[in-house]
């Protein structure tokens, strides 16, 4: 056994956030953009997860990435909160005194269905398929979930540093939307039996509020805007808290997704 292989045995979950960090981190200096770097995560799983069980690693991350037996409730949480936040922030600018821009006009509201599959593909997927999909379940057990959340949560975030700088406006409160948004996720992930499924499309729905032709934040403009941004991280800060506080330090974890 070579000292590489060793290593990534012995330290799976350094491995993993390491290559993750260094490739995307890399292809966005390489590339000046940020074409490549949801790529990260999804590589650094298949490599680690194959590296350290080989073909039963990877079976274990694909089941994880297809599990879909979660009841049909969950479907309409993981769709339904991340549309309930951003609205909730809109609102929340709205009676901050923001104005609504007369120059930007959304996508009717079924064009979410139309982009939703586009924003799974372009960043979600990769993600989470490293994320929940490999990474979640091999942090420590005996630790609390809520725990290991928030170490996941300010990891994620990092990773996303080289893209909330390109905004510089708007970094600290994306990152600190990252942060709060990672734990609803995981709290998802906890009562879904392990599914980085489900975790895939609370992710997708976050995005596709926020993303390219259906972005509801565009309805302003300026330092309404940016106030938007920050209403966003307070919302999903609030959802956070709420599921801290309903759920517990276990987060609903369930044995299978242990």
């Amino acid at each position: 056994m070579t000292l590489i292989a060793a290593f990534v045995k012995r330290f799976p979950l350094i491995t993993f956030f390491g290559l993750a960090y260094g490739f995307s981190w890399g292809s966005y200096a390489i590339l000046s953009g940020p074409f490549l770097f949801p790529w990260g995560p999804w590589f650094a799983a298949l490599i680690v997860a194959s590296a350290t069980l080989g073909k039963a690693g990877l079976n274990e991350l694909l089941r994880r990435c297809l599990y879909w037996r979660v009841g049909l409730l969950w479907y309409i949480v993981v769709l339904t909160v991340p549309i309930a936040i951003a609205l909730t922030a809109v609102a929340l600018n709205l009676l901050m005194g923001a104005a609504v821009s007369t120059t930007i006009q959304l996508s009717p509201w079924y064009s979410f269905f139309f982009l939703f599959p586009l924003a799974l593909f372009d960043a979600p997927l990769l993600e989470e398929t490293g994320w929940r999909g490999y990474s979640l379940p091999q942090f420590p057990a005996e630790r609390s979930p809520i725990a290991n959340t928030l170490i996941l949560a300010v990891l994620i975030a990092g990773w996303h540093v080289p893209i909330a700088l390109s905004d510089r406006t708007l970094a600290a409160p994306y990152l600190i939307t990252a942060i709060a948004s990672a734990v609803v996720t995981n709290w998802v992930y906890y009562n879904t039996d392990g599914s980085a499924l489900l975790a895939m499309v609370y992710h997708t729905a976050a995005n596709t509020m926020g993303g390219a032709g259906f972005n509801v934040f565009q309805l302003f403009s300026g330092p309404d805007y940016i106030r938007a941004w920050w209403c966003l991280a307070a919302v999903n800060w609030m959802a956070a808290l709420i599921v801290m506080l309903v759920s517990g330090p276990t987060l609903g974890r369930s044995q299978r997704s242990m």
